[in-house]
């Protein structure tokens, strides 16, 4: 584990945000790639940079905060009021992040005559798990989003005084990165065969991926040992990444396996 890779009496260069620098440039190169292969302009993109980057970093600091609420709000003071805009402290939530990247997408597409907000799903959702992927590595290395002790032979070793474990436990980052890079792998694939391209409406790939990313993730959190609030002994993250699955899998059953009923036009057009 090395949570600092560079320091000088300047500069720290921490591990998760090098990481998280590779992940966002990986990430934007697979997608203005997927975009050209789908015929989607990335300009529409650029030309709304700010208003995504805006919704994305105050949804994941919001998200971040909620889920540690106590961390931030030990004491009522104006201190602590403005800790909360200090996003360097590592203090953003990634679903929180992803949930704003695509809450920005749905509101600018919805204002636009000419695109299409599952259209757009099908190349960001892969191009999210990518980069998540390689997240993973940096919480690894910055010894954060840790599992449970185990007896496993791969069970890891944390010389951290944050993971309150001093005996091995599972490295839910290393597997986080190994499905996570999986899904990318496969909806990569199986956007390329014959009988998914024939599929209208768009957004199945987004949505497949969605689920499956959500399901793993929700699996993962069986295995965590981090802290976090409980309700009624379940993890709060695992209760949030419950309900996003079943609105997901809902979202993508109305919109493919249930057309003779009643469903809304923004579930069903192409």
């Amino acid at each position: 584990m090395h949570p600092i890779i560079f320091q000088t009496n300047f500069f720290t260069l921490h591990s998760l945000w090098l990481f998280l620098g590779v992940a966002l440039l990986v990430s934007t190169y697979t997608l203005i790639k997927l975009s050209d292969k789908n015929g989607l302009k990335i300009q529409f993109l650029s030309e709304n940079s700010l208003k995504i980057f805006i919704w994305t970093i105050c949804i994941a600091r919001i998200t971040a905060v909620i889920t540690n609420f106590s961390a931030y709000f030990y004491e009522l003071s104006t201190n602590t009021l403005l800790q909360l805009f200090y996003i360097w402290d590592k203090g953003l939530s990634l679903w929180g992040g992803v949930l704003g990247l695509l809450i920005a997408m749905f509101l600018i597409c919805k204002k636009s005559t000419d695109q299409n907000f599952f259209k757009w799903l099908d190349i960001i959702i892969p191009s999210i798990i990518i980069g998540l992927a390689i997240i993973h590595i940096g919480t690894f290395f910055d010894g954060i989003a840790y599992g449970k002790p185990t007896g496993l032979p791969w069970g890891v070793n944390f010389a951290n005084p944050a993971v309150k474990y001093a005996v091995p436990i599972h490295p839910t980052q290393i597997y986080a990165f190994i499905y996570s890079t999986i899904i990318a792998s496969g909806l990569t694939l199986l956007s390329q065969t014959e009988k998914i391209k024939a599929i209208e409406p768009a957004g199945f790939i987004g949505l497949l991926g969605a689920i499956a990313y959500l399901f793993f993730s929700f699996m993962e959190e069986f295995l965590r040992g981090d802290d976090t609030y409980l309700l009624l002994g379940i993890r709060i993250p695992q209760i949030i990444i419950f309900l996003l699955l079943i609105a997901v899998a809902v979202i993508f059953y109305l919109r493919y396996y249930h057309k003779k009923i009643g469903i809304t036009h923004f579930l069903t057009k192409p």
